[in-house]
């Protein structure tokens, strides 16, 4: 029996996994070799397989869906990684107003030299008398030496430049802020994501354990036909046929909740990975989690994480192209410097200081400018493309799941009743069987399609849960679903 899977379902292996399990047994018919009990024995007895690579019972913490869905969005790893992101592009916002914020620096250094530098106006005035024989007339004016550079010489410079005006200032923090409000909501569209992820893996664990209830049924029913065809072959009521119908009915059972344990087990750990430690999921039952899925008329789909960060991306860009336009602009900075010399020099003071104002224009820088327009240019209608071809995903998104939605709801409703008539259909071969009415055949192709029909519908009744997890999902509701029980459950 093989069930349609939509469109879409490429990133569903969950279903993928469940529709496995639910292969024909016709495809088992053949039973281990070794099997068989040779006729006139007792057939052995042999224990139902365990799950294969499962961590022993009881060492899992149990968890409901929700706690589940609580545990990934605090602590999965996957969630962490886009916060993470989300986090670099936030700096990028600090990183632009860099354009309006002051630089100070500060240095200082220390000379020494082996000969020091003067300027001895006396001995020049000395010698100039000297040679042509003069005397001055006022020698207490003569300036004493003045030192330009001692042995040890001690030098500091105090320097602040503020931005009085500046294009990149002006036009770049508006794309950066809009820059990382979309990086945030891409984390958010991550956890979304991570968030159906594990409801999937959970729900499917769930459906995949009420297969293993039905394949353990099938087998104990399997055990007991055994038991009677053994019965009936010693008082010569059968023949050896009946026997060993009987017996690959039983290995057909096992080898089938074989396969379940083991996808079972890949299943759940998945699940730990995907929560950031190993849990298990809770009995069927119940959560008690109402998933807020709005109506279509609002237009759900361009509400979504992913709708919202692709506009924003748009805007960013759109201001890009904007500075480029404008980046010829002139820049305008004032900038103080104070500065200290040990060597007093021909200013007589250690301590001096400069104001200035100063503006730059670029005329030509190397085609640059043109070069970065035009590519912004492009990248702006590379994101134009991108936000209409993620609103029409979405959209196709909202329409598949709620497509998908009543078709597992009209599935289960078929598997439900298939099932149940498939019971009485069992129950009535099985008595009509002990009248002596029926044969083995029939007996053993009503307990078939009474395996098969149970497991149909444990997989219809996951499919359906995962379904409605979509469907919310393709809102954007599904972290919004969970705060709202949290929230629910706090009051």
């Amino acid at each position: 029996m093989f069930i349609r899977i939509a469109a879409g379902s490429a990133r569903r292996p969950l279903s993928l996994v469940l529709l496995a399990a639910l292969s024909p047994l016709g495809v088992l018919a053949q039973a281990p070799a070794g099997s068989e009990a040779a006729p006139g024995q007792a057939p052995a007895a042999r224990p139902a397989p365990a799950t294969v690579g499962a961590p022993a019972p009881g060492t899992l913490r149990t968890v409901t869906l929700q706690e589940a869905l609580s545990l990934a969005a605090r602590q999965g790893p996957d969630v962490a990684a886009a916060r993470a992101q989300a986090a670099v592009a936030a700096a990028g916002v600090r990183r632009a107003w860099t354009a309006w914020q002051p630089e100070v620096t500060l240095g200082a250094q220390f000379v020494h030299s082996s000969a020091e530098a003067q300027l001895d106006l006396g001995s020049f005035i000395g010698l100039v008398a000297g040679v042509f024989n003069l005397i001055p007339a006022n020698p207490q004016l003569v300036p004493d030496p003045i030192t330009l550079s001692a042995r040890n010489s001690r030098y500091a410079t105090a320097q602040i430049s503020q931005p009085l005006f500046t294009p990149a200032g002006v036009f770049l923090l508006g794309p950066a802020k809009a820059g990382a409000e979309a990086a945030q909501l891409g984390a958010l569209e991550a956890r979304e994501q991570v968030l159906l992820a594990v409801a999937r893996t959970y729900l499917g664990l769930q459906g995949i354990s009420q297969m293993m209830d039905a394949a353990r049924e099938a087998e104990s029913v399997a055990l007991q036909r055994e038991g009677e065809a053994k019965a009936q072959l010693d008082v010569g009521m059968t023949v050896e046929a009946a026997l060993l119908r009987a017996q690959s009915e039983t290995a057909q059972a096992r080898v089938q909740l074989a396969q379940l344990s083991g996808q079972y087990a890949q299943l759940l750990a998945l699940l730990g990975a995907l929560v950031g430690e190993p849990v298990q999921p809770a009995p069927l039952e119940d959560s008690g989690l109402r998933w807020d899925i709005p109506s279509e008329d609002q237009g759900p789909w361009e509400d979504t994480y992913a709708v919202r960060s692709a506009a924003l991306v748009v805007k960013a860009h759109e201001g890009k192209v904007t500075y480029d336009r404008f980046s010829w602009l002139p820049s305008v900075m004032a900038q103080a410097r104070g500065m200290y010399n040990s060597n007093s020099g021909f200013t007589g003071e250690n301590l001096t200081y400069e104001l200035s104002v100063a503006a730059s224009l670029p005329l030509y820088d190397r085609g640059q400018r043109y070069a970065a327009l035009a590519e912004d240019r492009a990248r702006l209608e590379q994101a134009k493309a991108q936000y209409e071809s993620a609103r029409a995903r979405a959209q196709a998104n909202w329409v598949a799941a709620k497509a998908n939605l009543r078709a597992a709801e009209a599935a289960l409703a078929q598997a439900e009743s298939q099932a149940q008539l498939a019971a009485r259909v069992q129950q009535q071969v099985a008595g009509a069987f002990k009248a002596g009415m029926s044969t083995s055949l029939e007996m053993s192709d009503a307990d078939t399609r009474r395996f098969l029909a149970a497991s149909a519908a444990a997989q219809a009744r996951a499919t359906l849960e995962i379904r409605r997890v979509e469907l919310a999902g393709a809102a954007g509701r599904i972290a919004a679903s969970l705060e709202q029980a949290e929230q629910a459950a706090e009051q």
